[in-house]
């Protein structure tokens, strides 16, 4: 599983509206601030082989992370 690192819960639940838009499932979660280089709270968990549209879908509906985590 792969996670994608955002500033607030706010964010996150922007990501998964726009995962759920493009038809990728996408999961909240809270992250520890030692698993990110930013200290970032929460993050939005999704499968790795859906990296690549996950990316454009977040890029297209304007919602920035800070990292992809591989978890």
């Amino acid at each position: 599983m792969c996670v994608a690192s955002l500033r607030s819960m706010t964010y996150a639940i922007k990501a998964k509206k726009a995962l759920s838009a493009f038809d990728l499932e996408g999961e909240i979660i809270r992250l520890e601030p030692q698993m990110t280089h930013n200290g970032c709270a929460y993050g939005i968990k999704f499968d790795c082989v859906n990296l690549y549209s996950v990316q454009d879908a977040l890029s297209k509906k304007h919602i920035n992370y800070t990292e992809i985590i591989n978890l």
